[in-house]
């Protein structure tokens, strides 16, 4: 029996805390309520550390291959929050014009092998309504007196976007396969465990 609900916790960890985990990312975004960012971080924060002491709990010992499954869940957890945030779109548009010296300013990466520094162009904005009054992208959207139009979050909790590319492109593929290998390999680490314990209680 305990054999049993092990593996099943196994499975259903991921899972509910993935579908947990959208649903509140995706109502916290959406909620006329307006939750402000940080707390729904916040409490995103606090599901995936239960469950990552629901998984804990599912093994005997800390061992790699239950240590590889947390990891698994944690990277599962984040896409699933990162996939809810780009499946929404902005809820209202404005009307610019840029205001003035467009600047750029460098973020270099770093390590053998990392991408070149990316250029950020940063546009003052004089909007309709007053927000928003800056928007910074990777290429340059204009010179000063060029009309834009913005797409932006009202409560927001977005960053803006030009209207024309205010579309939703999330997609839950990567979180699935995410959650779905930390379900396999916590089944084959708890398999392994009650093997291993099986085998102690026979040895003399």
């Amino acid at each position: 029996m305990r054999k049993a609900l092990s593996y099943a916790g196994a499975l259903l960890v991921p899972a509910a805390a993935g579908v947990l985990l959208h649903l509140w990312a995706g109502w916290s975004m959406r909620s006329p309520v307006r939750i402000p960012t940080f707390a729904a971080v916040l409490a995103g924060l606090v599901l995936t550390a239960a469950a990552l002491f629901a998984l804990d709990a599912l093994f005997r010992e800390g061992r790699g291959a239950s240590v590889l499954a947390v990891c698994l869940l944690v990277a599962g957890l984040g896409a699933v929050w990162v996939e809810a945030r780009d499946s929404r779109v902005r809820g209202a548009v404005a009307d610019c014009v840029v205001a003035g010296k467009v600047t750029v300013t460098l973020h270099p990466t770093f390590g053998e092998g990392a991408p070149l520094p990316k250029r950020l162009f940063h546009h003052p904005l004089d909007c309709e309504g007053g927000y928003p009054s800056q928007f910074s992208a990777e290429e340059k959207i204009g010179d000063p007196g060029k009309p834009v139009r913005i797409a932006y979050d009202p409560a927001r909790r977005m960053d803006p976007v030009l209207a024309s590319r205010n579309t939703a492109h999330g997609s839950l593929v990567l979180p699935s396969v995410l959650l779905g290998l930390c379900a396999a390999v916590s089944v084959l680490a708890i398999a392994a465990e009650h093997r291993e314990g099986r085998f102690s209680r026979r040895a003399p």
